[in-house]
């Protein structure tokens, strides 16, 4: 398999290769758009793994909300031209939108 062009390989070969090639590149942000999209149950372990270790920032885009709750510590949210700051974990944030939904 070392030995495939990159253009032969599936769509969650080619998503490990990427995570693979950022983890070895010193780097202090990692943008991930949708990261858990062609990865396997144990591939994503991995990521979550990795992106804990991780001494940088990392600004994710995700509908996958298992894979949010174990990573996040801070939530962003746009909404309407507008952007809201949660410090804390995703359920903190469903927490906050909780309430603010109640009090509306």
């Amino acid at each position: 398999m070392l030995d495939r062009k990159v253009s032969f390989l599936s769509g969650g070969e080619k998503a490990r290769l990427a995570l693979s090639k950022l983890m070895v590149k010193p780097s202090t942000l990692l943008v991930l758009d949708e990261p858990t999209n062609h990865l396997d149950i144990p591939s994503k372990g991995m990521l979550e793994e990795a992106i804990n270790e991780y001494k940088g920032t990392v600004i994710t885009v995700s509908h996958d909300q298992y894979f949010i709750k174990q990573i996040v510590n801070r939530v962003l949210e746009v909404k309407d031209g507008h952007l809201r700051d949660y410090v804390g974990d995703y359920n903190y944030y469903l927490e906050k939108n909780l309430e603010a939904r109640e009090r509306a």
